[in-house]
């Protein structure tokens, strides 16, 4: 089954900046939306809705002096999602992502699937952060997983590629393969360290790589049933051949900087609704990615690729709302449309809600899914979209996993960040 973005944006996609909220913390309306004109006109009068204990006042991290600190890993990981390349690209059946298995990693490489004990090796390298993207075909018959681990310098890089290899190489007592896997190579890529392994019982062939690339190590993993050899030969030599130059041109930051990166940029993030002190909120909570970055997470990436272009879509925020930044107000309403036409392909049993305390320029439609009960709200707001998910998991009874009883007082807050933003005059930085 594809993953929507609302679930994407319900369950968390990304390790990120944790405590941020915290520590720092038009044309006509579509049918479905609640009447009512833009605050920016004044007749709509955003202090009167009930937002709970959620912070309207949007923060400007910049002028405060607030940089990425402890979290400066994560940010630089969302930095290089942007240079990791998209699975599809690579193999258009493999449309299937945006699992626990996509997203950043700091403090070690646990999301992959590099073989018992490979988390230690890179840790003792010094490993900083990375950011990795699987994906599937739909039946789960072939798989394709990329990523790239940052470390100090391009000397522990290349040692740490070796000993990667090495690890892949050892007896797996610890991972789910029943033995080591088999060194192998690659002719059009003689500096790539290679393996294959065949797992018994499913006559299913995988191949993982370890390619250093000044201070990254690449990592490819695909997997075949039918024991393909050919399509994971063939498909891993041209995900290497990809991924090599694009992170070439990432501009990465020098270590002694990551610390000081700005956790904001272009200040959307101050837009996002965020967490009250009392809402669980995990390190995948919260992140800020460019538009190749946030197509990892995104359910229909190749159309979503186009959206972005078209409405000119450059910047993606989330802290328990997803907030779109395009190129206008019209760019807004057509990205906006757009996803909820995505989303009814996904669930089409959705209908429309009235958008809560009457708040303009908001879509909002609910249902029931196999997994519980759905809502899914989109607003904009001068060049801006947001989104708001709440879900109740069939059979939920605890109130604190419940984002649906949340729902009203979400988009409230979320329309009086966007307000109060603009009251500031918040802009880029």
């Amino acid at each position: 089954m594809r993953t929507s973005r609302v679930f994407l944006a319900t369950t968390a996609v990304s390790l990120a900046l944790a405590g941020c909220s915290s520590t720092a913390d038009g044309a006509a309306i579509a049918e479905g939306t609640a009447t009512g004109t833009n605050s920016s006109t004044g007749t709509f009068d955003s202090t009167a809705l009930d937002s709970g204990d959620y912070n309207v006042e949007p923060r400007d991290f910049m002028a405060e002096g607030q940089s990425a600190g402890d979290f400066g890993p994560a940010v630089e990981g969302q930095r290089m999602a942007e240079f990791v390349i998209h699975p599809y690209a690579i193999d258009p059946t493999l449309t299937d992502g945006g699992g626990m298995a996509t997203g950043v990693g700091v403090g070690g490489i646990g999301k992959v699937l590099s073989g018992g004990g490979a988390d230690d090796v890179a840790k003792s390298f010094g490993v900083i952060t990375g950011f990795g993207s699987f994906s599937s075909t739909p039946d789960d018959s072939r798989q394709l997983g990329v990523a790239v681990w940052r470390f100090p310098d391009a000397d522990s890089a290349a040692q740490a590629a070796a000993a990667l290899h090495d690890n892949a190489l050892a007896p797996d007592d610890v991972g789910l393969a029943s033995g080591p896997q088999t060194p192998t190579s690659i002719p059009q890529l003689p500096d790539t360290l290679a393996t294959t392994y065949h797992w018994d019982g499913i006559d299913t062939a995988s191949m993982s790589t370890f390619t250093a690339r000044g201070p990254h190590v690449v990592y490819t993993y695909t997997s075949a049933d039918d024991n393909d050899v050919e399509w994971n030969s063939d498909t891993t030599t041209r995900a290497v051949e990809a991924q090599l130059p694009l992170i070439e041109q990432f501009p990465f930051s020098p270590t002694d900087e990551i610390e000081s990166l700005p956790v904001d940029l272009d200040k959307v993030l101050a837009r996002a609704v965020g967490f009250t002190e009392n809402e669980y909120a995990r390190n995948s909570d919260t992140a800020v990615y460019g538009p190749l970055g946030w197509l990892h997470f995104d359910s229909h990436p190749a159309d979503t690729a186009e959206l972005f272009e078209a409405t000119g879509t450059d910047r993606i925020a989330l802290a328990n709302s997803t907030v779109y930044r395009t190129s206008g107000p019209e760019s807004a309403r057509e990205l906006r449309d757009a996803f909820l036409e995505q989303t009814l392909e996904t669930y089409p049993d959705l209908v429309d809600e009235p958008a809560p305390q009457d708040i303009p320029d908001t879509v909002c439609r609910a249902g029931d899914t196999a997994q519980g009960r759905l809502m899914d709200c989109m607003m904009t707001y001068g060049p801006y979209v947001a989104q708001i998910v709440g879900h109740r998991s069939v059979g939920n009874t605890d109130p604190d996993s419940d984002t649906l009883r949340t729902v009203p007082q979400r988009v409230a807050a979320q329309y009086k960040k966007f307000v109060r933003a603009e009251e500031m005059g918040l802009g880029e930085n």
